[in-house]
């Protein structure tokens, strides 16, 4: 649910091009887009800070009118920006995702540390190694001409030389911008935010994930919205009363999507006792954090999909980091078999790992075969996809590196979902195919129930209930000693699923 623009209160505004294309192709883009935002904003909403990189954006401004002349300002800002790209690209159509996030800033120390991130976001993409030398972010103009907005907030960080000196450091924690309560007590697991300006600002790889799959939630949530065209997102924020907590978001009785969840979390505190056997460690203290994803359509055509991007800690009783890994992957399980559509899903896969390494695509699809087996059927889920786990610091990959892997990944899921989408979703289909639909659906529920590891750890670590249980589907069948027709589609889908399929 779009938050309200209400006048005297700042905001972070954010966007992105429609399923991920870039919307800036050039410095002169931005500088456009600069323009129009002046033309348009001014007296409207004053701009605090800005981003602009390729292909999405990031601005704070105050709001000095009223919610309806401030809506229309950025609509005639974006409108006419898309016109001018448009016809410059040769391209038609919609350039952004459908509406403009915006998240209220309800305190200084917020304020203070989305400034710190926007600034540093160049950076942080890895687009350039020191964030003072990128042109398209508001930071070096608090260094030459200042406003009295900008006054104000240089007072926030006491001068301007202490205003250089944080920006030199990192971040420390963004547990607050998903609306998670601030740990004040800094404990190793995850420090507070309340000092944060002028002392020992270190951005750890924990919180950068965190902030990514927290950018990742927004625009996947959006652009499913936007292709449903009914149903929106029900969003619950939640605590998990050892530490922690996250953001659930539920789509339910779509056009499209019959019920869906793209969750997020962020926990921590003692590992219990089942886990610590798991992990064969001892009493030791950890911090994961994830999104988690599952789209049921409501069309027997269209498949379902999973994706999950994690990060996990562990640490000794001085705090110290003792362990630290990356995980994730994606799949699609098809009620139909419309073999282009597995070999899209695929061959985007492979696309995002080549970038990284040529040995990535087929060693994590082989991983994804053998995981996403139910054994006790002698068949696989769906048609695979990607599956990596315990992936560590080695002498070839170090964490940012995987960092930048784990996130390739995740920024390529709309790519390799939503064009499969768009293009079954108004097929026909009979009661017959629902019925199939629903048995098949049976198969996927005794996966996540008796095989997925992901389902266990949230269970064994008190996880919220209603969170990890939103991956089944709304309606299912068990029919005894099913059997589809000789020579049916039914069956062309069993027996591609009793063994691996190369699709690329």
């Amino acid at each position: 649910m779009l938050e309200k623009i209400e006048k005297d209160h700042y905001y972070h505004i954010f966007n992105r091009g429609i399923n991920s294309s870039d919307i800036f192709k050039s410095d002169d883009n931005m500088v456009y887009f600069l323009k129009l935002i002046e033309k348009y904003l001014k007296g409207k909403a004053d701009v605090i800070a800005y981003c602009l990189l390729n292909n999405h954006f990031h601005l704070i401004v105050k709001v000095v009118e009223e919610e309806s002349m401030v809506t229309q300002a950025f609509s005639n800002l974006f409108n006419a920006y898309a016109k001018a790209f448009n016809k410059q690209q040769n391209r038609t159509g919609s350039l952004f995702e459908k509406h403009f996030k915006r998240k209220k800033i309800k305190d200084e120390t917020y304020l203070k540390n989305l400034i710190l991130y926007i600034h540093k976001n160049p950076q942080n993409h890895g687009m350039i190694k020191d964030f003072r030398d990128y042109k398209f972010t508001s930071f070096n103009s608090y260094l030459t001409k200042l406003s009295s907005e900008k006054a104000y907030i240089l007072g926030l960080f006491e001068d301007i030389e202490n205003f250089k000196f944080v920006h030199a450091k990192d971040l420390q924690s963004f547990e607050n911008f998903a609306g998670q309560e601030t740990n004040t007590t800094k404990t190793p697991l995850l420090q507070g935010l309340g000092d944060l300006v002028g002392v020992n600002i270190k951005q750890s790889m924990k919180d950068k994930f965190y902030q990514y799959i927290q950018d990742l939630q927004d625009f996947i949530t959006v652009t499913l919205e936007t292709i449903d065209g009914k149903a929106t997102f029900q969003e619950d924020l939640w605590k998990r009363p050892e530490g922690g907590g996250g953001r659930t978001r539920v789509i339910q009785n779509g056009n499209v999507f019959e019920k869906g969840g793209v969750n997020i979390s962020a926990v921590h505190g003692k590992l219990p006792k089942s886990m610590q056997a798991y992990f064969k460690v001892g009493d030791v203290n950890f911090f994961a954090c994830g999104l988690s994803l599952v789209i049921h359509p409501k069309s027997p055509m269209v498949p379902t999909v999973h994706a999950n991007w994690r990060y996990f800690e562990m640490y000794d009783q001085s705090g110290n980091i003792v362990d630290q890994w990356f995980g994730g992957g994606q799949d699609l399980t098809p009620y139909y078999l419309f073999e282009e559509d597995a070999k899209h899903f695929h061959e985007t896969c492979k696309a995002a790992c080549d970038k990284h390494h040529p040995e990535f695509y087929p060693k994590y699809k082989a991983r994804c075969d053998e995981y996403f087996y139910n054994t006790h059927r002698n068949e696989a889920r769906g048609v695979g996809g990607l599956f990596f786990d315990y992936c560590k610091a080695t002498d070839d990959m170090t964490m940012a590196d995987w960092y930048n892997f784990v996130t390739e990944v995740g920024d390529s899921f709309l790519d390799a979902y939503v064009p499969i989408v768009e293009k079954r979703k108004e097929l026909s289909y009979t009661e017959a195919h629902r019925n199939w639909q629903e048995i098949r659906r049976g198969r996927y529920v005794e996966f996540n129930l008796v095989h997925d590891k992901g389902t266990l750890f949230g269970l064994k670590t008190n996880g919220r209930i209603e969170s990890i249980l939103m991956s089944l589907p709304p309606h299912v069948q068990w029919v005894y000693d099913h059997h589809p027709e000789p020579g049916s589609d039914e069956e062309k889908l069993i027996e591609v699923l009793k063994n691996p399929i190369d699709w690329v």
